[in-house]
């Protein structure tokens, strides 16, 4: 199960029976390293009824317009699951598109995307829903330009990608039941295939095998890792060290010309899988519900990070092609219910990344990516599930932060000196 799911629903729980949830975490004020406190730009006017809501915002400028798209969970039964567009700049809703009551539930909408999936130029809304089915929206209107069937709810982010190399995108996803669907851009169903397990970790897609073109990627909640080809044929199929994949992320932290897919299990294994063949490039044993999601060169040396955080709330930036430490600081005291992964952008408009961090305590703190160290926080006393998503709508040059906090209300955060990011 994935680690988002156990914690979130412990969380319902606890609503259920009427006890308030707080801030498990030690904020940490102006920031370990003496940095200024992070600027709220403004909280949704989404709140609802629970406090377990675990899937990410998707965030960025759609025909001009900064916007962000908050998948937002109700009460099983009642009327308020819906996906709400943002406004970038004021956090008020644009459109919403609500989940019927029969189909709200803790998990009602999945975490969407926001890409070209029909190859036009502009930019469409995804999102998968426990309707069993995966949504494409014009991401302005909010009117539903396609719905693709699956076969069961939707969990994880789907993906666009260029599998066949003709130029055209093709849509993927995978339903929490464990099947795949590969759609192509007019909509027609090019392929699907169903694996023998459930399925709640991020897919990938990118050039696993390094022929130029693109390949897809899957974790399954019953200990396997699948890459599949243009045509729905399996490349590779593996083990994940007899435990659950939960998070994943994809980049060529090798440095080998191709990618490598990184998982990270709620055992606790963070490895980098070698997008070739599968093997494993490097493993680690770091603690339970170990998370990653944001890789890249925050040093500058020329080679990436894997920034990696487990159930202990410390953040480890690892060496993309070793998977030794390189640095390590605490995010908070003590061990939570899961740390959601970091995201990794430029959040103060300075030319330089920077990792944005969230404790299952509700703060988010902006960590340099050099020195290891927490330069800036923002703290709320509500629980975080989900990552942070990094996209820079305003166009001022800087990444704006938003995190879907447990009560369904999405925050903006601008760093000091700016609000791009990795939407």
């Amino acid at each position: 199960m994935d680690a988002r799911i156990a914690a979130a629903a412990a969380a319902a729980t606890l609503v259920a029976v009427g006890v308030v949830l707080v801030a498990s975490g030690v904020p940490l004020g102006g920031g370990a390293g003496g940095g200024a406190a992070m600027t709220e730009r403004w909280v949704s006017d989404t709140g609802t009824g629970i406090g377990a809501n675990h899937h990410a915002v998707a965030a960025g400028v759609v025909g001009g317009e900064g916007f962000a798209f908050a998948p937002v969970s109700g009460p099983a039964g009642s009327e308020e699951c819906r996906l709400a567009a943002l406004d970038g700049a004021t956090g008020e809703t644009r459109w919403r598109d609500p989940v019927a009551p029969e189909h709200c539930t803790l998990h009602s909408v999945a975490d969407p995307a926001v890409a070209d999936a029909d190859g036009d130029g502009d930019r469409e809304l995804l999102a998968a829903t426990t309707a069993e089915e995966l949504a494409v929206y014009d991401a302005r209107s909010g009117e539903v330009e396609r719905r693709l069937p699956l076969n069961s709810y939707g969990y994880s982010r789907p993906a666009v990608g260029d599998l066949a190399g003709d130029g055209t995108p093709e849509t993927l996803a995978v339903d929490a039941g464990g099947t795949v669907f590969a759609y192509r851009a007019n909509g027609t169903l090019a392929w699907r295939h169903a694996l023998n397990g459930s399925a709640y970790a991020p897919p990938g897609v990118g050039d696993f095998t390094g022929d130029g073109t693109d390949e897809f990627a899957v974790g399954l909640g019953t200990d396997r890792v699948v890459l599949f080809d243009a045509g729905g044929r399996v490349v590779w199929e593996r083990a994940a060290f007899g435990e659950s994949v939960a998070w994943t992320a994809t980049a060529d932290v090798a440095g080998d010309d191709a990618a490598e897919f990184v998982i990270a299990t709620t055992a606790g294994t963070v490895a980098a899988l070698d997008g070739r063949t599968g093997e494993a490039v490097w493993t680690r044993d770091i603690d339970e519900f170990a998370a990653v999601r944001g890789v890249g060169d925050g040093d500058g040396d020329g080679d990436p990070e894997v920034y990696a955080v487990a159930r202990d709330q410390r953040l480890r930036a690892l060496d993309g092609a070793t998977g030794e430490t390189e640095w390590t600081v605490d995010l908070a005291e003590g061990d939570a219910q899961m740390t959601p992964p970091p995201a990794f952008g430029d959040v103060d408009g300075d030319g330089h990344p920077e990792v944005v961090a969230v404790t299952n305590g509700g703060t988010v703190s902006v960590v340099d990516p050099v020195e290891g160290r927490v330069t800036a926080t923002y703290a709320r006393d509500v629980s975080v599930f989900t990552h942070p998503t990094l996209a820079d709508v305003d166009g001022d040059g800087a990444a704006e932060v938003f995190v879907m906090y447990g009560d369904g209300r999405v925050v903006s955060i601008g760093a000091a000196g700016g609000g791009g990011g990795d939407g």
